[in-house]
C-alpha cells in the first residue's frame, strides 16, 4: 500500500460512520481524477495530488489493525480509484487482511470494474451520477465518454455486487427535472441517494456562494425519488 504497489494513498480517515451505508468502516483516499466537475469539494485531490505526500504502507496497515476488533470494512474513494494501475493488488492486499472492500468510482472505467468484481476483490460499489447522461460534459466540466457510464451503470444494476447511485444536487447546475431523469435511468438499483450539495473547497471557487435547495425542497425532491425508484423496481419484477 504504498508508492511501490504503484497506488498512492493521499488521505485516510480511521474511523468512518458516513461511508459505508449502516457500517463502520476506515477510509483510503487516491489521488488523481479524470473528471473537472465544478462542485467537487475535494479539489486538492484531483488538482493538487502531486504535492500530496503518500501516506507510508506501514503507516496504514498499522492504524487498520489498531481498529481491527471494531472495523473490518474499507472504503476506497479519491480522487478517481480507477485511474491507479494499482488498484487491484491494493484490493487484494486489503482481502487478504482479512477485510471487505468498497469502492467510490465515477464509473467512467467499467472494465476496471468488472475486473474486480470478477476477481472477487470488492464487495461493494458506490457510483456517482453526476445527472443526466445527455448533459455529462457539462456536470463534469470535461468530455466523458458517455458510452462508458452507461456501461458501467448497466454492469453495476445487473450484477449481484452490494451497490449504490448517488447525486449530488447542485442548485446552479441542476434542475428538479434533472434529479428525476437520473433516477430513472438507474431505475432497478438497490439505492439511489441524493446528495445536498455542501459549498466547501469547491474546485470552481464560484460555486461556494452557491446555496444548496432548503431541507423542504430537499425533502420533497427525496420523496419522489422514491416514487420513480419503486416504481421502476416493480416493473423490472414484472419483466422478469
Amino acid at each position: 500500500m504504498s508508492a511501490g504497489l504503484n497506488f498512492p494513498v493521499k488521505g485516510f480517515i480511521e474511523t468512518s460512520f458516513l461511508d459505508w451505508k449502516d457500517h463502520l468502516s476506515s477510509v483510503f483516499f487516491t489521488g488523481g481524477c479524470n473528471f473537472r466537475c465544478p462542485f467537487c469539494h475535494n479539489s486538492d485531490l484531483v488538482l493538487n495530488h502531486d504535492r500530496l505526500l503518500d501516506i507510508p504502507e506501514e503507516q496504514i496497515l498499522g492504524n487498520l489493525r489498531k481498529f481491527r476488533k471494531w472495523i473490518d470494512r474499507v472504503v476506497v474513494t479519491g480522487g478517481e480509484p480507477t485511474l491507479q494501475k494499482g488498484l487491484p493488488v491494493f484490493a487484494e492486499r486489503l482481502k487478504r487482511e482479512g477485510y471487505k472492500v468498497k469502492l467510490d468510482t465515477n464509473g467512467s472505467h467499467p472494465e476496471v470494474i468488472k475486473d474486480l468484481v470478477s476477481a472477487g476483490l470488492i464487495d461493494c460499489i458506490a457510483m456517482d451520477i453526476k445527472g443526466p447522461i445527455t448533459g455529462y460534459d457539462r456536470w463534469c466540466g470535461t468530455t466523458v465518454d458517455r458510452d462508458k457510464i452507461e456501461e458501467s451503470i448497466d454492469f453495476i444494476i445487473g450484477g449481484r455486487i452490494d451497490h449504490e447511485f448517488r447525486m449530488t444536487v447542485v442548485p446552479f447546475l441542476h434542475k428538479e427535472a434533472d434529479v428525476y431523469e437520473a433516477a430513472s435511468r438507474v431505475g432497478g438499483a438497490k439505492r439511489f441517494t441524493v446528495q445536498d450539495f455542501v459549498p466547501r473547497n469547491t474546485l470552481n471557487p464560484a460555486f461556494l456562494s452557491v446555496k444548496s435547495f432548503s431541507p423542504d425542497r430537499m425533502s420533497k425532491i427525496r420523496q419522489n425519488v422514491e416514487g420513480i425508484m419503486q416504481d421502476a423496481k416493480v416493473r423490472r419484477t414484472l419483466h422478469q
